[in-house]
């Protein structure tokens, strides 16, 4: 991975007009501000991830990107290009997919398909073909290149969508949302492949979505976005680090008594325990520490020390449901206050 910036947005905004048709010649409104001074840099082959809940502003910053919108203010590149000055340069630097796009002829088989997109790259001829078995291939879909597309199932349509934006071999790939309809399996097959063969190499990726897990298991960097703002930027690991104050463990336990469960519910350092019943007579306990320094060495001790049996002990982190929630919880409470006036 290089430093070298691939994908910059400087106070990127966009604004879209609420007044439609004729009327708007005599009334012009503010309209609904979608995205709100966007700054973001994304490194050269860098897998990083735009997450948000629906409505947050993802697809308009892809659409900006990509060069279908022109934002109201601010400015975006793609490889040092400006989207709006240098859009066709950018375009050919560019491969991008959405979730819900209706892009093939679905009674034309996916070699057919591809070769008519390869014409529009400008690619023809044997080199044409070449590239389209090439990237068919690398999504997986070799033993049915020649059958037609309504035969292929979701799945294997969302793969013949990403192998259509590589047939330009992209600087930049961009993808909007992909796992949207897909069952728990192929969403799972899915992300697979792009780690192991979309995600690899100098190619720059950007991902929007609202499936955490995707996130996870794909992203380099992430940043969280609502109501149009930026709220958030970093590794998973450091943004969960900066919103998990407290040390969090769980303790699986047995043999306890309730009034042993309370003496360490009372001991030095336990902000909060929570009991959770288990099987049988064990308990998983949550606690909260203020500090994890001699706090859970104490506890192990005092609960073989009451005659009961320690059969697991660990931190416990935030997930990323818990950190989306906890962003996107603050961002809307902060927009709710600036709605009430002083």
């Amino acid at each position: 991975m290089s430093d070298a910036p691939v994908i910059e947005t400087r106070n990127v905004s966009m604004r879209f007009s609420e007044q439609q048709g004729w009327r708007g010649l005599f009334r012009v409104r503010p309209g609904k501000l979608a995205l709100d001074a966007v700054n973001l840099t994304i490194r050269q082959g860098e897998v990083f991830g735009l997450l948000g809940p629906n409505g947050a502003g993802k697809t308009t910053l892809v659409k900006i990107l990509s060069t279908l919108l022109i934002p109201t203010a601010g400015e975006a590149r793609i490889a040092g290009l400006n989207v709006v000055r240098d859009g066709l340069r950018a375009r050919r630097r560019i491969g991008v997919l959405y979730g819900d796009e209706r892009l093939f002829f679905w009674r034309l088989s996916a070699v057919d398909n591809l070769m008519f997109y390869a014409a529009l790259y400008g690619i023809h001829g044997k080199e044409a073909r070449r590239r389209v078995l090439e990237v068919l291939d690398m999504v997986g879909l070799s033993e049915s290149a020649h059958m037609r597309l309504h035969h292929y199932s979701t799945g294997m349509k969302r793969r013949a969508s990403i192998a259509r934006a590589l047939l330009n071999d992209p600087d930049v790939l961009i993808m909007d949302e992909v796992n949207v309809a897909l069952d728990p399996i192929a969403a799972a097959e899915l992300r697979e492949l792009i780690k192991e063969r979309v995600t690899t190499g100098e190619r720059t990726v950007l991902i929007t979505t609202n499936v955490m897990a995707e996130a996870e298991f794909l992203c380099d960097r992430v940043a969280f976005i609502a109501g149009g703002r930026i709220q958030m930027v970093g590794e998973i690991a450091h943004i969960r680090n900066a919103l998990q104050t407290n040390k969090v463990f769980e303790m699986v336990v047995g043999g306890l008594t309730n009034a042993s469960i309370e003496a360490l519910r009372a001991a030095p350092g336990v902000d909060a325990l929570d009991v959770v019943p288990l099987d049988g007579k064990r308990y998983r306990l949550d606690l909260n520490l203020s500090s994890n320094g001699d706090t859970v060495p104490m506890m192990v001790r005092r609960v073989v020390e009451t005659g009961g049996e320690v059969w697991s002990c660990g931190p416990r982190e935030l997930t990323m449901d818990q950190m989306f929630a906890i962003i996107v919880g603050n961002s809307h409470k902060d927009a709710e206050r600036e709605r009430i006036p002083a």
